[in-house]
């Protein structure tokens, strides 16, 4: 015979079951999302080689290609050179960018500067606010 306070949500029972429910969801979701976002959106790491959009690890290559040690050796200090050279045009990129953006504004109006900044989603200087 069920009693009036086990049954519902305020049993502590359900309570439990709920929030192990939820924390499994939660780090099974987040764990995902953090690979398909890490596969998807980052640099390849200075281990990977790219080529026409298709990335091959340092290992891959060793295995499939049954390198020698010399050549791993080779392979290896290229595709370290090609992570450091990747990072080098990010961050050049973005110094063009903010360059580009600069000019931009300097040519704007007030006005025009505040929706520039609001199309990007960003907070305009405080020397551009009215």
């Amino acid at each position: 015979m069920l009693r009036r306070d086990d049954a519902g949500w305020t049993n502590p029972k359900v309570i439990a079951i709920l929030a192990v429910v939820f924390l499994c969801g939660s780090a099974f979701g987040a764990a995902v999302m953090r690979e398909y976002l890490h596969a998807k959106f980052m640099p390849p790491a200075g281990r990977d080689f790219i080529y026409h959009g298709k990335r091959i690890d340092f290992d891959t290559l060793k295995t499939d290609l049954n390198l020698s040690k010399d050549q791993e050796r080779t392979v290896s200090q290229v595709l370290d050179d090609f992570g450091k050279y990747y990072q080098n045009l990010e961050e050049q990129r973005d110094d063009v960018a903010e360059a580009g953006k600069r000019r931009i504004v300097a040519v704007l109006s007030p006005d025009q500067r505040l929706r520039f900044y609001r199309l990007f989603r960003e907070q305009p200087p405080s020397s551009d606010q009215p």
